[in-house]
């Protein structure tokens, strides 16, 4: 049942890619922007960024964090990280990567992130608290 979800997400993501970033949608931009500034991101930290779609938040975590810090990207929709990775190599963010992934089987080890973002992400899993008490770890 997870895995229709999953697939069934990634591909209305995915169709939306072409028009993710048009006007009407820039509070992707805003939100993510400001989620950074609350966030408290220092240079140096390593952030995850679970559905991070475009980079609207990733982008300017990989800003906040500089050169010495890392940004993981990771979002079920390729379409979506094609287009961070784009926006990443034009603002010279050599410090963000993207990869396709889907938030509640990433498979990383713990304590691999100083920080955890997911703007809108979290309303979309079935259970999510226990989505929660997985990124924290």
């Amino acid at each position: 049942m997870q895995a229709d979800a999953t697939l069934k997400a990634a591909a209305t993501y995915n169709a939306a890619a072409d028009h993710f970033d048009a006007a009407p949608l820039a509070f992707w931009e805003r939100t993510g922007r400001r989620t950074v500034e609350l966030a408290g991101l220092r240079p140096g930290m390593r952030v995850l960024d679970v559905g991070c779609g475009s980079g609207a938040s990733a982008l300017p975590a990989a800003e906040r964090v500089g050169p010495e810090g890392r940004v993981l990207g990771v979002d079920l929709a390729e379409r979506l990280l094609a287009i961070a990775r784009h926006k990443a190599e034009v603002r010279g963010l050599g410090n963000a990567r993207f990869e396709t992934g889907d938030m509640t089987s990433l498979g990383l080890p713990n304590a691999e992130f100083d920080a955890v973002i997911c703007v809108f992400a979290i309303f979309f899993v079935p259970d999510m608290a226990r989505q929660v008490a997985e990124l924290w770890r």
